[in-house]
């Protein structure tokens, strides 16, 4: 498995856009999210990101996170998520670079509005 993805299994969870579709990432969490009401906050989020609104930053930021934390699996079934995971990253980087990339990049950005925005970033992540 690469880093990559030890990275992403290792972090709070958070719903990321590949392609079309949305998917909840994160420690022992690997789910394709189609619930409209979910994803919305993905641009809201978004929304307050652009006007640099903090208050609302951290409160769309904490939201996602606990909408994609009720994706977590249980513990007895993470090695087996764990490699789901790994398979459907390796797939993208392999075959769908542009997505892999900017999944990359909603990572990096994920962990720059959690380490500054989150009430869980006292947490290690």
């Amino acid at each position: 498995m690469n880093g990559f993805v030890e990275d992403i299994y290792q972090k709070h969870g958070f719903i990321y856009q590949i392609g079309e579709r949305f998917y909840a990432l994160g420690a022992d969490i690997f789910a394709e999210v189609t619930d409209t009401a979910e994803i919305d906050n993905i641009e809201l989020l978004q929304n307050a990101v652009k006007k640099n609104n903090e208050r609302q930053i951290g409160k769309y930021l904490d939201k996602i996170i606990r909408i994609a934390n009720g994706y977590r699996v249980d513990a007895k079934e993470h090695l087996k998520l764990q490699a789901k995971l790994a398979e459907f990253v390796e797939e993208l980087e392999q075959h769908d670079v542009e997505a892999y990339q900017a999944l990359q990049k909603q990572v990096f950005e994920f962990d720059e509005l959690f380490t500054r925005y989150s009430k869980h970033s006292n947490v290690n992540a």
